[in-house]
């Protein structure tokens, strides 16, 4: 059977408060084709469909829209919330998008407890196992791994307890049909896009390659953003990564889905497919007057710019947004004191890397691991 993996779409997401969602229908559409020209039997979305968990009602707008059409054209979607999606929102819409040959599995469950969703070939000739496992939080995990015996000890650490899922999930595949594990997770060893909620990748949330079952004909995994194969994995498991180039750090990648092809006992033949209607994003950088003939090169690209002056210009700004109208970022580049070079490299920083900068200045010495957590913590309440 064949089947579509995708995820991480971010719909609603916008750059430097401008709207990107004319980017998100083209490329959502593009998905849409390739699902229908490929003859896929089944979409699976690994997560973060939104990027808010408050999400706007345009972004739902073209979510269901996409459902809709390939509901129309016989394709069944399963999903999972990301840690940008909030999984209460999945619950309530459940029963309703069902109906729309959508299944989604908002938190985890045991295999027996809808855990696992199976999806059959358009003739009815095959079926394939999907073992879903959403974003688990650090809050969220004592819950999940209740689930799972094998997984429950309070002294059991978040990557032990994710591979006692993981193992627990896989005692369900059977022999007959395609096994797949759907999860939204960080796999040591895998390279963010640059894109990411820093505070949800690596560190406490990091799971061995080793963790990934073995038995899985193939793994569709989302929370990166960059698309790739993960190394050491002992079944066929990748990354789909996001729809568009969501941030500066993404500027440089080229955005796919893949097309798996499955047959129960044997490895997932995988071909990767563009995505295109996504505007680039691309660093620039010159004088005021480099920047007229830079402007004959970008075409809609957004921009962000490295302005090279003799000191600081007031309103210099404006004046290279009326030659690069999607300049979205503009700093100047000019020899700086200390203290000018400290302030822009501190604004350059993620909250996270801010927060344990100023600590170490106030403190002289790195902030513990523990308020290291707290900080995440929070910081994740308020931007949630």
């Amino acid at each position: 059977m064949r089947l579509l993996h995708t995820g991480d779409w971010h719909v609603g997401k916008t750059i430097r408060g401008r709207s990107r969602a004319q980017e998100f229908e083209t490329a959502i559409d593009n998905v849409v084709e390739i699902a229908n020209a490929e003859k896929v039997d089944a979409v699976l979305h690994a997560g973060d469909l939104y990027d808010q968990r408050a999400a706007p009602a345009e972004a739902d707008r073209l979510i269901f829209d996409a459902l809709l059409r390939l509901h129309h054209a016989g394709i069944p979607v399963v999903a999972i919330p990301g840690n940008h999606d909030a999984p209460v929102r999945f619950e309530a819409f459940g029963d309703l998008l069902a109906e729309v040959g959508t299944r989604l599995v908002p938190k985890v469950r045991r295999p027996d407890k809808g855990g696992i969703v199976e999806v059959g070939t358009r003739d009815g000739s095959a079926t394939a196992r999907i073992a879903c496992v959403p974003f688990i939080s650090e809050r969220r995990f004592a819950e999940a791994s209740a689930a799972f015996a094998e997984a429950a000890s309070p002294y059991t650490s978040y990557a032990d307890g994710v591979a006692g899922i993981l193992s627990g999930m896989a005692k369900s595949f059977s022999k007959t049909t395609a096994n797949i594990i759907l999860a939204h997770l960080f796999v040591d060893g895998a390279k963010p896009g640059g894109g990411e909620r820093e505070l949800t990748m690596g560190g406490a949330y990091t799971i061995q390659p080793s963790a990934l079952p073995p038995t899985a004909t193939y793994i569709a995994l989302g929370h990166v953003h960059k698309p790739q194969e993960v190394r050491g994995a002992r079944a066929p498991a990748r990354y789909a990564g996001s729809l568009l180039q969501l941030d500066f750090g993404e500027r440089d990648q080229a955005k796919s889905v893949y097309v798996i092809d499955v047959v129960p006992g044997k490895p997932a033949k995988v071909e990767t497919f563009p995505i295109e209607g996504g505007r680039r994003l691309l660093d620039v950088s010159g004088t005021l007057d480099d920047l007229f003939k830079i402007a004959e090169t970008v075409g809609d690209a957004y921009l962000r710019v490295a302005l090279k002056t003799e000191g600081v210009v007031p309103g210099i700004a404006d004046r290279v947004r009326e030659i690069l109208p999607n300049a979205l970022d503009v700093r100047l580049d000019y020899d700086r004191s200390d203290a000018e070079e400290l302030e822009v490299s501190l604004r350059s920083l993620e909250p996270r890397a801010q927060f344990a900068s100023y600590y170490r200045a106030a403190h002289g010495t790195d902030p513990a691991d523990a308020l290291m957590s707290a900080f995440d913590t929070v910081h994740e309440d308020v931007t949630a």
